[in-house]
């Protein structure tokens, strides 16, 4: 499968909304609320993100996926890429290049924040 950036931004967008503390959010609500991607995007996503340390979830044999928690990092990758101006930036730097990994598009919308409150 691929790992698509936009639906990566839109599941934390979602998750950081909708997860209440001490309570877990289904794989299964963010696919009927975002509904452009489908629910194998949306449970790939989550596993990447976890992966990545971004989110700590709970998998169950029934295939669906309970996110428990983002993580500091997977806040952090947010916060950089959460303005529309920032991540519309991002994606046209990044979309010059065949593939690009979750990292760099941190790095490129840091350097684009930086770039845009002057600090060098």
């Amino acid at each position: 499968m691929k790992l698509i950036h936009d639906c990566i931004r839109d599941v934390m967008l979602y998750i950081e909304d909708n997860l209440q503390d001490n309570n877990v959010l289904m794989t299964s609500e963010i696919s009927y609320n975002v509904r452009k991607y489908t629910p194998e995007d949306i449970n790939y996503t989550c596993k990447k993100l976890y992966e990545a340390g971004y989110l700590n979830i709970e998998c169950y044999v029934s295939g669906e996926i309970a996110i428990k928690s983002m993580t500091y990092n997977g806040h952090l990758f947010l916060d950089n890429v959460r303005d529309n101006k920032i991540w519309s930036a991002t994606k046209s730097i990044i979309s010059k290049f065949a593939s690009v990994s979750l990292p760099i598009i941190q790095q490129v919308a840091v350097q684009l924040i930086n770039n845009q409150l002057g600090i060098k």
